[in-house]
């Protein structure tokens, strides 16, 4: 374990009462509140990371490769990112209350991504996303994955959006 429970005791004494009784519950029940993500990512980044938020990118990678289970990473060996970022666009109302994520490839080995109408725009769930997107390619025969945060709404551009560039092996 990287932190330990002294790290978790730390992070339930910073906690509000909201994410405190998140992190105590005995196992999560489904989903929580963004505000909640939000709250324990950056909570999380300020206690044990630098405070910028590279920690919330550690997080979702770590996320892509935690969930992803047996089967599904057999099958990411086999799909390409575009039809991977597609599946995620087409699951991201199961995750979320609004907004869409939006990609198209540029080029062989590119992709450009978008994240429209999100009601909620935080730079730690941008950096989530871009983990995640990290992660979940690193699971599949591409190396040298880059994904590059072009702008973000929550610091006043017009949409979140990312590039993603990798190599095939």
């Amino acid at each position: 374990m990287r932190f330990g429970l002294e790290a978790r005791q730390r992070l339930v004494m910073q906690a509000t009462p909201a994410l405190r009784e998140v992190l105590m519950a005995p196992k999560l029940k489904g989903w929580v509140e963004f505000d909640t993500f939000v709250e324990a990512t950056t909570l999380v980044d300020r206690l044990f990371g630098k405070g910028d938020l590279a920690l919330a990118r550690e997080i979702g990678r770590f996320s892509a490769d935690h969930e992803i289970g047996v089967w599904k990473s057999l099958l990411l060996r086999r799909i390409s990112p575009g039809m991977l970022l597609g599946m995620a666009s087409g699951v991201w109302s199961h995750h979320y209350d609004g907004g869409r994520l939006v990609s198209r490839a540029t080029g062989a080995t590119g992709l450009s991504v978008r994240i429209e109408g999100f009601p909620q725009p935080h730079a730690a769930h941008c950096r989530s996303i871009a983990g995640w997107m990290e992660g979940s390619l690193a699971l599949g025969p591409r190396q040298r994955i880059e994904v590059a945060e072009l702008s973000c709404r929550a610091r006043g551009g017009a949409s979140c959006e990312f590039t993603v560039r990798w190599a095939d092996r």
